[in-house]
């Protein structure tokens, strides 16, 4: 019966409201500095690179590995991966975050830009991860985008997952793409989903500069929300047939039952981006591996914390994740 209820979040006074939750903490929580990492252009099998950002934990060599995924066009250096970083590395923790292609910082020579559908470059990085390091344990943990990337491939791989593999712990977990976008298109969404558009439109212009003839940006400076971005851009380049084709091949929410390591989804109740089956709770109440909380307040990757206390996600990823690893 894995439905976390009540969940031990609580926001501070007058600081639970959905919006103030989501902007403030990009504002107002600074980047940590004390977090240096060693950059790596890793070349995956496609032959295009993926830009892995590694922080090693101080003193011995560790055994235990976090891989991190960020948020649709994020990349390491935001507040919300830094903190993580720093929290597993001060325990002992080996950290390896990772940039997505043009959605991230790591560069588009390839027509497989990272989309929420690109499990198999959470796979290269991942045995290409432990393969280096010579990890025993290894645990997930992703952010909006990055949290649904995570569990689909937890997902599609749960029969033959490295067994190097203990969990994940998924905050924010944008796991129904369909419900995500219709929010885009409603008012406060629209607000959001403005934040992401010109990004992807340069994704997308950059791509047919390369890709001329699998990449069709007619009108795209007149597309103004992920539906039809991704109507037009992502959904041929995967070979699918539209945004709603996509939408159903790469939601987590389709494939819960598939599940076969512990892994924690923290979706608060107020998140703006979330809704439909980003709050899977019977398939939580009926699932051994799927351990769902639902916090009342949080916004989207927000958890505003008061005082000096540690940020509420990297200490509930600490204590989901570090029983698993022991």
């Amino acid at each position: 019966m894995p439905f976390i209820e009540p969940s031990s979040y609580k926001a501070p006074f007058l600081l639970s409201n959905r919006h103030l939750q989501t902007i403030l903490p990009s504002y107002l929580r600074k980047c940590d500095d004390s977090v240096t990492y060693e950059r790596e252009e890793y070349i995956a099998p496609d032959k295009a690179p993926i830009l892995l950002d590694w922080s090693k934990a101080p003193g011995a060599t560790s055994h235990k590995l976090l891989i991190i995924s960020h948020g649709l066009c994020g990349h390491t250096r935001r507040h919300y991966v830094l903190s993580m970083v720093k929290a597993f590395n001060a325990i002992g923790w080996d950290v390896l975050a990772w940039n997505y292609r043009g959605t991230g910082p790591s560069p588009v020579h390839s027509p497989h830009f990272t989309t929420n559908d690109s499990t198999e470059q959470l796979k290269w990085v991942t045995e290409y991860a432990i393969l280096k390091g010579k990890y025993k344990k290894v645990g997930y943990v992703g952010y909006s985008m990055g949290g649904n990337l995570c569990l689909l491939y937890l997902l599609r791989e749960a029969d033959k997952l490295p067994s190097e593999i203990i969990g994940s712990a998924l905050f924010c977990a944008a796991i129904d793409l369909k419900n995500c976008a219709e929010l885009f298109e409603e008012f406060p969404g629209k607000i959001y989903c403005g934040h992401f558009m010109k990004q992807l439109i340069d994704i997308a212009i950059n791509l047919h500069k390369e890709f001329p003839d699998q990449v069709n940006i007619e009108g795209i400076e007149k597309v103004k929300s992920t539906f039809k971005f991704d109507d037009q851009i992502t959904a041929p380049l995967l070979g699918l047939k539209d945004a709603r084709a996509y939408y159903q091949k790469a939601s987590a929410c389709f494939m819960l039952d598939k599940l076969t390591v512990p892994s924690l989804m923290v979706n608060p109740k107020n998140d703006p981006f979330l809704g439909g089956g980003s709050y899977p709770i019977e398939t939580a109440r009926n699932s051994k591996y799927l351990y769902l909380e639902i916090p009342d307040s949080g916004g989207h990757c927000g958890f505003i914390t008061g005082g000096k206390d540690e940020w509420w996600p990297t200490r509930r990823a600490k204590e989901f994740l570090v029983p698993l690893a022991e």
